[in-house]
């Protein structure tokens, strides 16, 4: 049985300030997703193409707005894939994102 947890659909802005420097400015979503481990095949296909993938994160796709980042617990991982299920749900496979 998969029990949904909590995560945090990241979208990103960026605005200028005062002296022209470029500042980045994170709003978050609360959904609710089911989190899975990538598959043995897609493990070894996408560490073929220099990625690590992490999780699965299956949600709603009324959800998902084609965001680049989430958090689940204290981390942030990018989606570097999707793919749109039949039954209305979406997957995120991410990877842990580097350079925060």
């Amino acid at each position: 049985m998969n029990i949904a947890e909590k995560i945090y659909l990241q979208t990103i802005a960026y605005t200028v300030d005062s002296i022209g420097q470029r500042v980045e400015t994170v709003s978050e979503t609360e959904v609710f997703a089911l989190v899975e481990s990538v598959s043995q095949t897609e493990f070894f296909d996408a560490g073929e193409k220099g990625l690590k993938p992490e999780f699965k994160f299956v949600v709603w796709l009324t959800e998902y707005e084609g965001q680049e980042n989430l958090r689940y617990g204290s981390n942030v991982y990018s989606v570097y894939r999707t793919y749109r299920r039949k039954d209305g749900r979406i997957e995120l496979y991410t990877q842990k994102r580097v350079g925060d």
